[in-house]
């Protein structure tokens, strides 16, 4: 039996005992002194602790065992729920223990999650005695699509880089108000980083933005060249998605999207958007074109069949003006 369905059958087990308890018509009722009563709340008790005791043993294995099958090239929210459940009930020694695992995937994983525990000092230290002495001269080569001893190596320096406060890695961005920005498990897919942007202000850490499918990878953070913003490109398998944000976590719409809603427009073409919230449509180019206006070279589709996907503008600038919520495009090469 699985610990899921065990746990359900435990709880089952329960209402039959206080079913059969039930006094039953036409059966004299029983009295006990009160010498029996205590004996039988003593066994009632001690059942209760067998049942109680069983159901967190199975419960534990059970999200243990679901960290153990994480599928690294798409973490979910729900794994990551069962990561924050586990570390929730055990504390962070379940990642002390994952990074002494000869099973690299754990190590990464484990490395990645220390880092959350920024704010608690105690854990702070003790991790970074912890992972020190797992920094490798091992070469990464970010292109590999399965984590090798390079990829956890690099993890590692880029955890040390945060709970040092060094903040000395190129993938972590200081932003002008003196706070810092990143993403955690870099590169663990060939599609890029995890979903979720994590900012340090005031020495205090805390999630900024999380997002939800399919934008499930971070390609790339771009900050504006005074610091101020930054842009956030995000992709699928299918899919590009651009948003900006200001310090504070301020977000404006976003933009591939609604060029290619707006594109549509122009052209009079009806626009699709399937269930999956996919655009089909990719960026060529970002950069900025000055400290709140953002510079996109794209090429648009537009799934007009539930098969697949037709292009209908292969060149367009899209520029967004993030203070006045403007945009403006020029269409280079319509179909």
């Amino acid at each position: 039996m699985r610990p899921k369905d065990l746990l359900n059958s435990i709880g089952s087990i329960s209402d039959k005992h206080i079913e059969g308890a039930a006094p039953r018509r036409g059966k004299k009722r029983e009295v006990l002194t009160l010498k029996s009563r205590v004996m039988r709340c003593a066994a009632a008790a001690a059942c209760a602790a067998v049942f109680l005791t069983a159901a967190t043993v199975f419960a534990a294995a059970y999200i243990q065992n679901s960290i153990n099958s994480f599928y690294l090239r798409h973490l979910s929210p729900e794994e990551m729920a069962v990561a924050n459940s586990l570390a929730e009930q055990y504390g962070a020694d379940i990642y002390f223990d994952g990074l002494k695992s000869e099973d690299l995937y754990k190590q990464y994983f484990a490395v990645n999650k220390l880092v959350e525990y920024y704010n608690n000092d105690e854990i702070r230290e003790k991790a970074i005695r912890a992972l020190t002495p797992l920094l490798s001269d091992e070469p990464y080569d970010k292109e590999l699509s399965d984590i090798d001893a390079g990829a956890v190596s690099d993890a590692v320096s880029f955890a040390l880089s945060v709970l040092t406060k060094a903040f000395d890695d190129p993938r972590i961005i200081r932003m002008a108000d003196g706070s810092v920005v990143f993403a955690l498990f870099n590169d663990y897919s060939d599609y890029g980083t995890y979903n979720q942007i994590w900012t340090i202000k005031d020495d205090e850490l805390r999630v900024l933005a999380s997002f939800n499918e399919p934008k499930r990878y971070i390609k790339q953070i771009l900050p504006s060249p005074d610091k101020r913003l930054f842009a956030v490109e995000l992709i699928s398998n299918k899919s590009t998605y651009i948003e900006i944000y200001n310090e504070n976590g301020v977000v404006s719409p976003e933009i591939i999207d609604s060029a290619r809603i707006r594109v549509a427009n122009e052209l009079n073409l009806d626009y699709w958007q399937l269930p999956d919230l996919e655009n089909y449509s990719t960026a060529r180019a970002i950069e900025w074109a000055g400290n709140d206006v953002i510079e996109i070279h794209a090429v648009l589709w537009n799934d007009k069949t539930s098969m697949g996907a037709e292009l209908f503008v292969d060149d367009v600038i899209v520029r967004y003006y993030y203070g006045q919520g403007r945009m403006e495009y020029k269409i280079l090469t319509p179909e």
